[in-house]
């Protein structure tokens, strides 16, 4: 069981946690992970739209997802509040019926000394089936946490049959070269995150150079620094991977952590204001 606090929501209903607080078993579930803060999600419209988006690969929604998710959030955020945490929204199928489940999630935000230290990643080596999907992969997902534990690392990349580094295990890498081009996997390779196409808008917006190709795993000792993206880490340097040392004072990185920190801090705006865009 990996849900905390005192309630959770249930298909209509707030429930108190215990026992059955888990998402129900079905043919398949889509799940997205939102961070809030003082109960408002960041970039709802976003997260919604790729649950929509996802679901539509094979199934026929009827209704409003999003407003579907609104009603439970909430309501669960009117019955426990929090000052910053994350909630996995998890909807499960059997058939062309869905149930709904959300809950908050233990949630840990990079601390400043953590930015400026960088974090420590290592490689593993699988695949998404579907990684334009976002799906549980409850096994990969274990694995992975073990894996991490025994390490002590923050992040586990994943590598797939011809040696690419496609992205992490829940967040997206860049790579960034000695005279300042960012590498990243094409959209096609990885979930497309959040966090990531709004890091890349940045990047084209600031004119900095980046080429969409995955780097082997073999050569990442080329470049001079990376970071991971993501709805936890935000925009976060890497300290190493593997035995491979990275620079996590680039400039780069941190100028696009702050642009990324002032957009989070406009979706909350808009969301409260009404005017965030579908």
């Amino acid at each position: 069981m990996d849900c905390v606090g005192k309630y959770y929501f249930l298909d209509g209903a707030v429930l108190p946690a215990g026992i059955g607080d888990e998402p129900g078993t079905g043919e398949v579930a889509f799940y997205e992970v939102i961070r809030t803060r003082r109960g408002v999600p960041l970039f709802f419209h976003d997260h919604m739209r790729r649950l929509k988006d996802g679901i539509s690969t094979r199934y026929e929604l009827h209704g409003d997802i999003a407003d579907e998710v609104r009603y439970g959030l909430n309501a669960l955020i009117a019955s426990e509040l929090y000052e910053e945490i994350n909630v996995r929204v998890t909807v499960t199928f059997t058939g062309q019926d869905h149930s709904m489940h959300i809950c908050y999630l233990p949630s840990f935000y990079p601390s400043p000394e953590t930015v400026r230290e960088g974090v420590p990643l290592i490689l593993f080596h699988a695949e998404r089936f579907n990684p334009g999907v976002k799906m549980l992969n409850k096994r990969l997902r274990l694995t992975v946490n073990e894996e991490l534990a025994r390490r002590n690392a923050y992040e586990a990349l994943l590598v797939n049959r011809e040696g690419f580094i496609t992205e992490g295990s829940r967040s997206n890498i860049f790579f960034i070269t000695e005279d300042g081009v960012i590498h990243t996997a094409p959209d096609g390779m990885v979930l497309p995150g959040i966090t990531r196409r709004y890091v890349m808008e940045i990047i084209r917006s600031e004119g900095i150079p980046m080429v969409a190709d995955a780097v082997k795993q073999d050569v990442i000792s080329r470049f001079r620094s990376a970071f991971l993206t993501g709805t936890s880490p935000m925009v976060l340097p890497v300290r190493s991977i593997e035995n491979q040392i990275f620079n996590p004072a680039n400039q780069i990185t941190l100028r696009l952590r702050e642009l990324y920190s002032a957009l989070a801090e406009n979706s909350i705006r808009a969301y409260l204001d009404g005017n965030e865009a579908e």
